[in-house]
């Protein structure tokens, strides 16, 4: 697999930039004066190595202790593809494919399901856990009225259910939805049933939750999930999809050229629904983690042609259905896994086609909860693809730890939009600052004040170029910026001398002497 890395150890100059070198002095006492001399100044041959190379080193024990790490504010340019996780069908992709090379639903099932064939669902129901309504009590009312415990329920009456050990429920029916209580009983049959149970019945008979009026198609119920209560929609398959795709693509797709891929959505769709056994009280759910289905009152025309013009297909594989897996924009590639990876040229559609996010260090280390940022690799790729695909181990080094996740964990840690992503430094910043014969990129983090061209540096840089530079009497720069104890200052060694920053004496070009005013003789 090909190795990507950015991060401290790259040794690359762009990434200087964004380095902090941060020196934490021990509390032990008695340091001797020279040898604590010589490491504040960067002169110690061992400490320069470690300052330049960006290798982790440990110095004698009465000696501060030196990591490499990169600035919390050090831009990182993430730059990827695609929307989602890229197995199955790449949604802009389908809509690319039908809108701009004409091509049906069944050629573009085909393209993205490679393995499969087409074939017909009998008259299915499914049940669709509520997830929002976890744990919320179930109040259920109708227009035209229901029926529950075998009785009738009068128009605007509700039935209020609560659900007991056995799989039963206990019923209140209330003049609307909070008034006073016409009746009440038990039943083994814990649903609330529209007074027609039978598909694509009209608006007027669907029932509405109390809680915010939203209708469904089909029965609502409650049930008991080890004591936890839980709202159940049981409706025919395709009056679930009419439901689903409104939320899952575009419905105006059909009104430039994209009706196929529409068609071809609700081929899949059904096909994942009919796959999926999630709970014993539910086959799926309402939410991204298996399909988002709103009820009906999201439902759109152009979305239920899709459906009915479908109506019973599904893709199966040995002669079973197949959870026909997809997302929003592949890419240009998909990812692989149950289907064979294809390319993707439908996609470039998407408007996720191609992506960039900028994340500083502090971003990065924070997700990873590694302490500050020493580096960031992505170590292996699946090599589909440009760039040799998406990520599939990734590895954050930081002062405090060190993380090693799949792609799609990091991708869910930093928010990315895929796992296939590559990584650099800098958010449009120049790779070098505008000087001829300068001092490197000052460190980020640095207390800003001058400007060169369009680009921002230090205060030491902008000394170092004021007593002449590389030409001056202080000549080349022997180790970069670093961190005076306890984040005191900073100062950057030559040749010829030191500069030293703080906030007080501002920047001035030193001796030793003037250092050592800001080690002190023994640690406190």
């Amino acid at each position: 697999m090909a190795r990507h890395e950015f991060g401290v150890r790259a040794g690359r100059q762009a990434q200087a930039r964004g380095r902090r070198y941060i020196a934490r002095p021990t509390r032990t006492r008695g340091w001797k004066s020279s040898l604590l001399r010589l490491s504040a100044l960067g002169i110690a041959p061992a400490f320069v190595a470690v300052a330049v190379t960006g290798v982790v080193a440990q110095l004698p024990s009465t000696t501060p202790k030196v990591r490499v790490v990169v600035a919390s504010d050090a831009p990182f340019t993430i730059s990827g593809h695609g929307n989602g996780h890229g197995r199955g069908m790449g949604q802009w992709g389908a809509y690319g494919y039908a809108k701009d090379h004409g091509w049906g639903a069944e050629r573009i099932l085909a393209h993205y399901y490679g393995g499969t064939t087409l074939g017909t669902l009998a008259d299915a129901q499914i049940s669709v856990r509520l997830q929002a309504r976890d744990d919320q009590p179930l109040g259920v009312y109708s227009d035209v009225g229901a029926v529950v415990a075998g009785r009738p329920v009068g128009p605007g009456d509700a039935v209020h259910l609560t659900p007991t050990t056995g799989g039963g429920a206990n019923v209140v029916v209330t003049r609307g939805c909070a008034g006073d209580v016409l009746w009440q009983d038990a039943t083994d049959h814990p649903w609330v049933d529209p007074i027609d149970l039978g598909p694509d019945r009209p608006v007027a008979e669907h029932l509405k939750l109390c809680a915010g009026d939203t209708p469904y198609r089909g029965a609502l119920g409650a049930a008991l999930d080890d004591g936890a209560t839980r709202t159940v929609n049981v409706l025919a398959m395709d009056d679930y999809l009419l439901g689903v795709l409104p939320l899952e693509v575009k419905a105006n797709w059909a009104d430039t050229g994209g009706a196929e891929a529409l068609r071809a959505q609700a081929v899949a769709a059904r096909s994942y629904a009919a796959a999926e056994n999630r709970e014993e009280y539910a086959r799926t759910c309402d939410t991204k983690d298996c399909q988002i289905y709103g009820g009906s009152a999201n439902e759109d025309p152009r979305t239920t042609d899709a459906v009915r013009s479908t109506e019973g297909m599904i893709l199966t594989r040995d002669n079973k259905v197949v959870a026909a897996e997809f997302s929003s924009s592949t890419g240009g590639h998909t990812a692989g896994g149950e289907f064979p990876a294809v390319v993707d040229l439908g996609d470039t559609a998407s408007p996720y086609h191609d992506w960039t996010v900028t994340l500083t260090a502090g971003d990065i280390a924070s997700a990873f909860e590694v302490g500050e940022l020493e580096s960031f690799e992505v170590l292996s790729r699946n090599n589909f693809g440009d760039e040799g695909g998406r990520a599939t181990a990734v590895k954050v080094v930081g002062s405090e730890g060190v993380a090693e996740v799949t792609g799609l964990e990091a991708r869910s840690k930093l928010n990315l939009r895929s796992d296939w992503f590559t990584v650099g430094p800098g958010g449009g910043v120049p790779d070098s600052l505008a000087l001829v014969g300068g001092p490197e990129p000052a460190i980020a983090g640095s207390e800003y004040t001058g400007t060169v061209g369009t680009t921002r540096v230090s205060p030491i840089a902008e000394k170092y170029e004021e007593v002449g530079g590389a030409n001056g009497t202080l000549g080349a720069p022997v180790g970069p910026e670093m961190m005076l104890p306890a984040d005191a200052g900073t100062f950057r060694t030559y040749e010829g001398g030191t500069i030293i920053y703080t906030e007080t004496l501002g920047a001035r070009v030193v001796d030793a002497n003037v250092l050592r005013e800001w080690v002190p003789e023994e640690g406190s």
